[in-house]
């Protein structure tokens, strides 16, 4: 079984590369490959909702549904969690609905919960209100959103917090679209990040030269995704700002490629950046006019001053 799903893969290698395949979703592809397998395969997808940050991944569950659709021919059987019965629906599929596969149990906030309520809440325009009262139920549970326009000042903070932890890792983030944050010291250039080496970055000590906790190399979403640190610096660009009581993206870098929803892509990518700290995140907004509404959202909403 094995090796019929490693020559799956190796011939979707090549279909990769061939001109009449560029246009098809991630889904379609994985869906293709298992159908190379003879006899039957069983694909295991764990899909994140919200945190689709690659170009044509924007559209969520619905290229799922748009891929069965097209590839599975009534002969799949779907397994997936009652609470994306509508995602899924008119595709004509063979479904059974589980509750048990919504997978909605926050194991990397240290069992808090509602971080991603309150994040989703933030990126999509929840009352200010009603986020506060999560933003104090959370800093109840020991997990802190803290905000400051003094660079400096949040990496003397999470330096000293786990001074006395060195297994501890906490390291500097930023959008990869954001063209403002090289003047204000966090260089989240393409040429600086494409060269970040992921593994001593997460796993060095403190000391080590590649260390994330050296506070000196960022770590874009693209990196983030997936893993961990005990507490983000998140730096926040003019990629995704408030203006006129609405989220905007039009300060952005440009997008490559085939986007049906850039705003998603900026929405996606701050959440993935905003839930990558266990214990916290620490955001760092810089003190320019695009970002002064930005800044005062956030703090309506419950994000504290770092004193």
């Amino acid at each position: 079984m094995f090796d019929e799903a490693q020559r799956a893969h190796d011939a979707g290698r090549v279909a990769h590369v061939h001109k009449a395949d560029v246009a098809q979703s991630e889904p379609e592809h994985l869906l293709e490959f298992m159908l190379r397998v003879p006899e039957w395969s069983v694909l295991v997808a764990l899909v994140g909702t919200g945190q689709a940050i690659h170009v044509g991944e924007e559209g969520g569950i619905a290229l799922w549904r748009d891929a069965l659709a097209k590839l599975a021919h009534g002969n799949w059987i779907v397994h997936a969690p009652a609470n994306i019965e509508h995602a899924l629906a008119g595709a004509s599929l063979r479904t059974r609905w589980n509750p048990a596969l919504n997978l909605d149990t926050e194991l990397r906030h240290h069992l808090v919960p509602r971080v991603h309520a309150f994040v989703d809440g933030l990126l999509q325009d929840a009352p200010p209100g009603q986020l506060a009262g999560i933003a104090r139920e959370l800093r109840d549970g020991g997990h802190r959103f803290l905000v400051t326009t003094d660079l400096d000042a949040a990496k003397q903070y999470l330096r000293e917090r786990y001074g006395e932890a060195p297994r501890s890792r906490y390291g500097l983030l930023a959008s990869s679209k954001d063209k403002l944050l090289p003047d204000w010291g966090v260089d989240n250039t393409f040429q600086t990040t494409k060269r970040l080496r992921a593994g001593p970055w997460f796993n060095q000590p403190p000391s080590g030269p590649l260390s994330c906790c050296r506070l000196d190399t960022v770590a874009t979403e693209f990196v983030a995704q997936g893993l961990e640190l005990d507490m983000a610096l998140l730096a926040w660009g003019t990629d995704f700002v408030r203006e006129n009581g609405a989220w905007t993206n039009r300060h952005a870098r440009g997008t490559k490629g085939p986007v049906h929803d850039t705003l998603a892509l900026r929405r996606n990518s701050y959440r993935v950046l905003l839930t990558r700290g266990r214990d916290g995140t620490v955001l760092f907004v810089p003190p320019v006019g695009e970002l002064a509404e930005t800044l005062a959202h956030l703090e309506r909403a419950g994000v504290e001053r770092l004193a």
